[in-house]
This record gives C-alpha cells, sequence and structure tokens, in this order.
C-alpha cells in the first residue's frame, strides 16, 4: 500500500481531493498526514500491476469464457484447463490476452476519471459515505466500459472454439469485424457490459474498504517490515475476499456479454458462422432466455473459474500495484491510499 510506517489513518481521501470519495472514508482522521501522492504518478503502477494481473489469470479467463458460451453441461475447473492445454498447449490459454492487455491503461484511467467525477457531484448528499463509494463505483463503470468493450469483443472471439479458424490472431479479428459486420458491431455487448462493470466495481469499492476498515491498521508499535508486511497481507486477502464477493452480482451479466459477443451478425460473402437473426439481442432478452432454457445453472455458467479468476486477480492487481508504487515512487512525498488502488486496479471482467 505504501504508506508512511506508523502513522495514523489518514482523513477520509475524498475530502483532499475535492470529492474523490474514499471506501475507507469512515476510518479516523488524522489533519498531520501527507498529502497522497500526484494522480499521475499513479499511471506507471497501473500499467505494471495490470501486466501481472493478465498473465497470472489469463489460463482462468479462457476457461471462464469458454464454459460460460458452450451448450450443455460444462466439465469440471481442472478438466476444463486440461482440455485447453491439449488444444493448443500453453500458449493456447494466452489466446486474447492482447486486447485485454491493450485495455489496461484507458481503461482505468476512464474508470478513474468516472468514479471521481461522481464521487465529487454525489459528496454530503447521501446516507453515508458507503452509499457515495457504492453510487461512484456504479458510475464508474460506465465510462470504462466505453473503452473495454471493443476490444472485450475481440478478445471473446479469439477465446471462442467455435472460432479457432476463423481469425488468426487479434488484428485479424478486428480486422474482419470491421470489414465483415460494420464499425458499429465493435459496440456488440455494450449494454451488457456496462451492467457487468457497473455491478462488479459497486460493490468491490465498499466491501473492499469495509473489510479494511474491520482489520485496522497496523499497531503504533509495528514498524518498518512489519508494518509493510501487514498492509501488504491485509490489501491482497481483502482485494481477493471483495473481488470474489462482488463476481456473485455480476457473473449473469458476464454470461449474457459472452452469449452476445461471441454471435456473428450477419452472414458474410465467404460464407461464415454468422446469422442475419442472432439467437441472443439484447442483455434482458439474453437474461430471459437463458433462465427459461438453461435455469439458475445457465445464469451462472463459468462460476467457478470467473470466481478465482477475480479474486486472484484482485489480489494481484492490488498486490503488485502498492509494490510498484512503493519501490518506484517511494521518493515521492505522500503515501497510497486504498482507494487510489481500488479505482486504478478494480478487475476488467
Amino acid at each position: 500500500q505504501g504508506r508512511v510506517p506508523c502513522r495514523a489513518p489518514s482523513a477520509p481521501w475524498c475530502a483532499r481531493q475535492r470529492g474523490a470519495m474514499s471506501s475507507e472514508a469512515a476510518s479516523s482522521s488524522s489533519s498531520s498526514s501527507p498529502a497522497p501522492a500526484p494522480r499521475k504518478s499513479a499511471v506507471l503502477p497501473g500499467m505494471i500491476a495490470g501486466l501481472m494481473e493478465t498473465l497470472a489469470v489469463q489460463p482462468l479467463d479462457m476457461v471462464k469464457t469458454r464454459f460460460q458460451i458452450r451448450e450443455g453441461a460444462n466439465p469440471s475447473l481442472l478438466r476444463g484447463l486440461l482440455e485447453v492445454y491439449r488444444e493448443g498447449g500453453v500458449f493456447r490459454f494466452y489466446r486474447g490476452m492482447l486486447p485485454e492487455m491493450v485495455s489496461t491503461a484507458p481503461a482505468r484511467t476512464a474508470m478513474y476519471s468516472g468514479y471521481t467525477w461522481t464521487a465529487h457531484a454525489v459528496q454530503g448528499k447521501l446516507a453515508s459515505p458507503q452509499l457515495e463509494t457504492f453510487v461512484a463505483g456504479l458510475a464508474s463503470g460506465v465510462p470504462e466500459s466505453v473503452i473495454v468493450t471493443p476490444l472485450q469483443l475481440v478478445k471473446v472471439r479469439l477465446q471462442a472454439k467455435e472460432h479457432l479458424g476463423r481469425y488468426k490472431n487479434a488484428f485479424h479479428c478486428l480486422r474482419t469485424i470491421i470489414f465483415e459486420e460494420g464499425p458499429r458491431a465493435l459496440f456488440t455487448g455494450f449494454s451488457a457490459t456496462v451492467c457487468r462493470n457497473c455491478a462488479w466495481n459497486s460493490v468491490y469499492f465498499v466491501t473492499q474498504g469495509e473489510l479494511k476498515r474491520l482489520l485496522g491498521e497496523p499497531k503504533a508499535e509495528t514498524g518498518g517490515w512489519g508494518a509493510h508486511a501487514f498492509n501488504l497481507v491485509r490489501t491482497s486477502g481483502c482485494a481477493f475476499l471483495a473481488g470474489a464477493f462482488a463476481t456473485c452480482f455480476n457473473a449473469p451479466f458476464d454470461v449474457a456479454k459472452s452469449r452476445i459477443q461471441q454471435q456473428v451478425s450477419s452472414q458474410d460473402a465467404l460464407g461464415g458462422v454468422g446469422s442475419a437473426e442472432p439467437k441472443y439481442t439484447g442483455t434482458l432478452q439474453a437474461l430471459q432466455l437463458i433462465w427459461r432454457e438453461e435455469g439458475l445453472r445457465g445464469m451462472y455458467k463459468g462460476f467457478v473459474p470467473k470466481f478465482w479468476r477475480m479474486g486472484l486477480g484482485g489480489a494481484v492487481g492490488m498486490l503488485a500495484f502498492e509494490t510498484a508504487a512503493e519501490v518506484l515512487l517511494s521518493s515521492t512525498t505522500g503515501h497510497w491510499h486504498s482507494v487510489l488502488a481500488q479505482i486504478l486496479h478494480a478487475q476488467i471482467v
């Protein structure tokens, strides 16, 4: 987390940043605490953490997408991993990773901007700091979705087993979608992506802040590496639990998004797999159809790999962010607040 050791909890981040609401606003304050590091200094640690996070959880993301769009019952997580490995070795797990990596920096920036703007707008106007954090997290999913939807579309198409022979790589997939389906097709599944991201961000921010508040800060007598180790374990553990918990709320929207995006919207001249009348035409229609045909189990298809993907991703991303921030920016004044890490490293589910 990069906080100065042995300091009391600082004043709420939103109060010093003119409205950027911290999910730890309920914590006690200290007017002598140094100001937080400049926002721009979070960009490089954010990119490093995003890269580490993507590398760590991409195999789980591949299996999650395959499970979500598969017709019929899914195998166990282990059998799903083995199935992908037998299909193309280790490198098959990382098919579709490039769009995920490319979207990291702009998506975090868009989410951060949406969060801080909304937090400023609602500060002091709602019933509690937790509700303000929830609303800011909810709003942050909209600008984030604008950035990630085209890249998520490319990722899903590359990961779908049905399209293995159709797209050579990410660039070929992007070009094919534009020329065969039109530029508007890049935003296929946008509404489902918005619902997915808004649901996850809002629950994640509040849960992460409350868990850290309940665990408290390092004891005053714990200094140096003791406080540092406590903060790392506290941060990564809370991020894992918050990420896993938030997944329970956005999983149906993620299933709908994957189902919608894996469809080719129109039949191309070469006789592709597209259809003029896709099965899934919108978020609500997709959710209703999945519920009617597959029940609750269908709404949560791929939940196990998604649960571990989001939980581990949140822990790895948060841990990498705070470690990189401390190593790269140890000479800067101020310290890193958990809300900054939360905003920049909430997953692009």
